[in-house]
């Protein structure tokens, strides 16, 4: 009996931070086999049939803080109690396995836009459609294009996340998945309008400065400034607002 007494304390993680990060992955881990096999199949849609569910694992990783929230706030606190889980503990677990989460989603997105076969003329909605001399648009997106795009989407999560993940904690909160996908189309377009403002400004700039000819090299930079300017704003802005929002939260647990 002592031996089991023992085996059993060994098992039990020794700090309230590991109790709270066990206790939510035994609550969502079947949550999670769900989507590593759905990101799973989406790859291979991806490779095999040129079939793009990259939108389908984004939305995702965007409803995710909503579909680990408790669904009455109460019980949850009172189940962590019981287990000796403090309040800010909880805070911590469930966005360090929130944010593992969309990490691994959106990684499965940017491998379905890095594997899938992209037809002649095809562009993401970051490139804003800048076409030159050299280039008449007829050829597949480069790597430059993949990458911006993945960065902004990723952005656009880290921002969603820090605007109304702290909802998941508080009582009276309505914390749902559409709210959040709704909150992230509202990102989407700020984004949006960040890049068609930057490429206006930035060949503004240029054209005042007599950087102009006829390849339409001055469109090409602008494009390169403004999704510069988008991508730090986005990527890094957002990550920084969600360590910000994440200390804040878990001050005020």
């Amino acid at each position: 009996m002592t031996g089991s007494v023992q085996n059993t304390t060994r098992q039990r993680p020794s700090t309230s931070l590991r109790r709270a990060l066990w206790h939510e992955w035994r609550r969502r881990r079947d949550l999670f086999a769900l989507y590593g096999t759905f990101m799973t199949v989406a790859l291979l849609c991806a490779i095999h049939l040129d079939f793009r569910l990259g939108v389908v694992l984004i939305l995702l990783a965007v409803r995710l803080p909503a579909d680990l929230a408790d669904p009455v706030l109460e019980d949850g606190m009172q189940l962590r109690s019981s287990l000796g889980i403090s309040r800010a503990d909880a805070v911590r677990a469930r966005t360090l396995l929130v944010s593992a989460g969309q990490l691994l989603l959106a990684l499965g997105a940017a491998g379905v836009i890095l594997l899938s076969d992209w037809a002649p003329g095809a562009q993401h909605w970051s490139s804003l459609g800048i076409v030159t001399a050299n280039d008449d648009g007829s050829s597949p997106p480069a790597l430059w294009g993949h990458l911006v795009d993945i960065g902004l989407f990723s952005g656009a999560i880290a921002w969603t996340h820090a605007l109304i993940g702290g909802d998941a904690f508080r009582l009276g909160a309505r914390m749902t998945g559409r709210r959040a996908v709704v909150w992230f189309l509202g990102v989407c377009l700020l984004i949006y309008l960040a890049l068609v403002g930057s490429m206006l400004l930035t060949s503004g700039l240029l054209l005042s400065a007599g950087a102009d000819d006829d390849l339409g090299t001055r469109f090409v930079i602008a494009e390169r400034v403004a999704q510069g300017t988008a991508l730090l704003l986005t990527l890094g802005g957002g990550i920084t607002a969600l360590v910000l929002r994440y200390r804040r939260w878990v001050r005020r647990a």
